[in-house]
């Protein structure tokens, strides 16, 4: 079961911190503090070690001035409290270390993530900075807004918002739900996920990205699993089941696939011509070797004999369900923080000889698996020039071919939220 999430907010020396430790007060629990402040001079130095005296030896303190989410990861599995303190210091020392600014939203958004899957409660204090002057340097206004956009995340994502105003807390958001009447009953389906639920599977759908870019950090064999267990969990025709899955991270055999993808890749360049080519030949389009593990996924075409449930008239399921699979594993691997990028510029003969696959196997899709610096913010061949989306809308057809809307017509999100 997951703990509650509190924002505590407000202007300096507001009481923010005195009134998230009586939110914990008389409670005989697990207690951390969480500090990102780093002591640089004797002044911070000696605010620090008052903080920790008047928090008194039932906190245990733990200072992560760059990546509070691990000790979340960490820490935040068992009953108790943790507070943070606080946002503003973390993000100036992301700031601080030439962190970019969408790089940095990504953390708050993993951070928000790991806090709504911490069984602790959390108690995480912030301030708020943009109710006075507007500052003359452009670089205090960069930080004054990427402050009160994280504030705004924050508050929007957490159960419950107390403003500190000269020490007093008004309650301005709060998790209690109102008695059970005709008028407040909820109106969902029985079978509809909740909000919170809902939002988390949109978020992985459109914020998934094919991600070429990837930094030498070894993948979590547990994080794997799951998501290798999702993938599993696809749908098939006939529950046929025809995928594998050939995890890869031998440098030999990644090198044997990285020569198949530039042999391939020069030879798909030549198809295109002019500035066309000199685009083309200008992305990144796999990271064979960069990425910490490489995933081949097959569909044993044999599976089950000759006559399997559903497949009969389409002899294809096979391989349309182990892209069920791929999708899976792809949306899985983006809520767990992981990045994913599909190599589709290989000799399928070629990988076959090189991972000894047997001629009734099929390869569906090479994937490199890894952790990146920052998921783009748009699918990169969108960035780059090379497509577009489609609009949605004109993709829908109603009752035939091109057929046109009659008495129903589906409605469709803002498509600037989802990119």
């Amino acid at each position: 079961m997951s703990g509650k999430t509190i924002l505590v907010t407000g202007g300096s020396r507001s009481g923010k911190s005195r009134h998230a430790l009586k939110l914990t007060k008389n409670i005989n629990a697990s207690k951390i503090f969480l500090a990102t402040a780093e002591p640089l001079d004797d002044e911070m130095a000696e605010r620090i070690q008052k903080h920790q005296e008047e928090r008194g030896k039932e906190w245990t303190t733990i200072e992560e001035p760059l990546d509070p989410a691990s000790v979340l990861k960490n820490k935040g599995n068992q009953p108790g409290f943790i507070i943070l303190d606080c946002v503003t210091l973390w993000l100036s020392n992301m700031i601080m270390k030439n962190i970019a600014r969408q790089t940095i939203l990504e953390r708050v958004h993993e951070f928000i993530s790991v806090c709504k899957n911490c069984t602790s409660h959390i108690i995480v204090i912030t301030n708020e900075l943009g109710s006075g002057i507007v500052p003359l340097e452009p670089s205090a206004r960069a930080f004054r807004d990427i402050a009160g956009e994280t504030n705004q995340i924050l508050a929007s994502e957490f159960d419950e918002v107390i403003s500190m105003v000269s020490g007093i807390p008004v309650t301005i958001k709060t998790s209690e739900k109102p008695r059970d009447t005709d008028q407040t009953k909820d109106k969902n389906p029985e079978h509809e996920f909740s909000p919170g639920k809902k939002q988390g599977l949109y978020e992985a759908i459109y914020k998934r990205r094919d991600v070429r870019h990837f930094i030498p950090k070894p993948v979590d064999p547990e994080k794997l699993g799951r998501v290798l267990d999702a993938a599993h969990h696809a749908g098939s025709v006939g529950y046929m089941q025809p995928w594998n899955f050939l995890v890869i991270t031998d440098p030999t055999v990644k090198n044997k696939i990285a020569l198949n993808f530039k042999t391939a890749n020069e030879e798909a360049a030549q198809k295109f011509s002019g500035d066309q080519q000199k685009l083309y030949n200008s992305l990144k389009l796999e990271g064979i070797q960069d990425a910490a593990v490489n995933i081949c996924v097959t569909c044993d075409r044999t599976r089950f004999g000759p006559n399997v449930l559903g497949r009969n008239t389409v002899f294809e399921t096979d391989l349309f369900s182990t892209c069920c699979a791929v999708q899976n594993l792809w949306l899985a691997a983006r809520a767990e923080g992981l990045a994913v990028g599909w190599v589709s510029i290989l000799s399928n003969d070629q990988l076959k000889e090189d991972l000894d696959i047997p001629d009734h196997i099929q390869p569906v899709a090479y994937l490199c698996v890894g952790h990146t610096e920052s998921f783009y913010p748009k699918p990169m061949l969108e960035t780059a020039g090379w497509a577009q989306r489609l609009p949605v809308e004109k993709l829908i057809y109603y009752n035939k071919w091109q057929g046109p809307s009659t008495d129903f017509k589906v409605h469709f999100p803002d498509p600037t939220k989802n990119d």
